[in-house]
């Protein structure tokens, strides 16, 4: 029982962690997007508040709308009943809100609220691993203010700030049931998380052909201060080692990440773009928790991970058909950070591949509509969980069709001295 106590809090803190990286579908900005989520070394919009705090510097003041529809489909085959499991579908609603103006001569200021971190997975009651997971959900909003500095006409640097705030609940069933009656007894856990960090970047707009870009987004501590650990239809003589409403606390680094980014015109219309990640996930090798009731079955513990620094390449290109409609297409490959036996329900991980679709059309003066579409999808991956000894093979796919829009204020026209 106290085994299955650590992989409830392992896996309520683990899912923070998950969709920060091997389970991350990169859904920060339209154009984006639709060049395969690369936008470090070219520079379109406001969203470059996310991809590259110092692209400010080339853009006019705009603010960018966006939101996306996330549907992800997940089934799990199971090794000893060969049953097959589908997660219920779902739909996820990431957004993103961005906006860029002009500080001062050379500088410009921005912010940036986003969800690059959301999604969840409902597993029916009696399926399989009904005692390890039967619903998560989690939600997480960035908040960034940005500056950026234009050194030469070609150069520029930006920094911003992150503050994050998070939501998680997980529920599952325990293996104890009631002498007087056939109900399940459960857990229900909730944690509120926040932590803070940065991302800078360099841009350099070296001619009308050529750029490159350089981002760093920094680690960032999510801390769950005070969550809640309900426990409900426990046996009358259990009570003691259950307490109704429990507390912990618990911090997690979600890892820094490192990005190069280039974009090449190969035609008076055509844009290339290539952006290569690298995620420094060593710094997830273990998970620990502290409850604020210690039980002879709810002690402190630790959880090992042991996770592995992983790449990404991702490539888009850009058409632009007329003044008024451009179109865009990308596609991409994301290596999973979870090694073999670290595989779970809440994240179903492998190494993924991606192909993305986007449009923008004017159909105002200062108005831009954006469309985008994302296909993922994670291959079949046969796995026996070290601690939970749950085998079977997980398969995963999602689409994310997305819309936004973006306005573009007119530059003031300084009176001649």
């Amino acid at each position: 029982m106290n085994k299955f106590i650590l992989l409830s809090i392992s896996s309520l803190c683990f899912t923070f962690s998950a969709y920060a990286g091997g389970f991350k579908i990169g859904l920060q900005g339209l154009k984006q997007i639709g060049m395969g989520h690369t936008g470090v070394g070219f520079v379109q919009d406001a969203a470059t508040i996310y991809f590259n705090p110092a692209g400010m510097s080339f853009i006019g003041n705009q603010v960018n709308i966006g939101c996306n529809a996330l549907m992800p489909n997940t089934s799990f085959l199971e090794t000893n009943t060969n049953l097959l499991t589908k997660a219920d579908a779902q739909v996820f609603t990431p957004f993103s809100v961005y906006a860029s103006s002009k500080l001062y001569k050379k500088f410009n200021i921005g912010l940036g609220i986003y969800t690059p971190f959301g999604s969840g997975m409902t597993y029916p009651k009696d399926w399989g691993g009904e005692y390890i997971l039967h619903k998560i959900n989690l939600s997480t909003i960035y908040f960034q203010p940005t500056l950026s500095y234009k050194i030469s006409k070609k150069l520029a640097v930006g920094a911003g700030f992150v503050y994050s705030t998070g939501h998680v609940t997980l529920e599952k069933d325990l293996p104890i049931n009631s002498m007087s009656n056939s109900t399940i007894a459960s857990a229900q856990l909730k944690g509120a998380a926040s932590g803070i960090g940065y991302n800078a970047g360099a841009y350099l707009h070296f001619n009308e052909q050529l750029s490159f870009g350089l981002t760093y987004h920094s680690k960032v501590l999510m801390k769950v201060k005070e969550g809640t650990a309900n426990f409900k239809d426990i046996p009358t003589a259990l009570t003691a080692s259950f307490p109704a409403t429990n507390t912990f606390t618990t911090t997690l680094a979600l890892p820094s990440e490192l990005s190069l980014g280039v974009a090449y015109r190969l035609a008076d219309h055509v844009i290339f773009a290539l952006d290569l990640n690298r995620t420094f996930w060593n710094s997830y090798d273990s998970l620990g928790f502290d409850y604020g009731v210690n039980t002879d079955k709810v002690t402190d513990a630790k959880s090992p991970r042991n996770y592995q620094d992983v790449s990404a390449i991702r490539v888009g290109v850009q058409y632009e058909m007329s003044s008024k409609f451009v179109f865009r297409t990308g596609f991409f490959y994301d290596q999973t950070p979870v090694k073999d036996g670290y595989v779970a329900p809440e994240l179903p991980d492998n190494n993924k591949i991606g192909f993305t679709l986007g449009a923008s059309v004017q159909v105002a003066k200062n108005v831009k509509l954006d469309f985008s579409f994302l296909y993922e999808s994670v291959p079949n991956r046969k796995q026996t969980n070290l601690e939970t000894g749950l085998s079977g093979t997980f398969q995963t796919k999602a689409i994310a069709p997305g819309i936004g829009i973006q306005y573009q204020f007119n530059k003031k026209n300084n009176p001649k001295k």
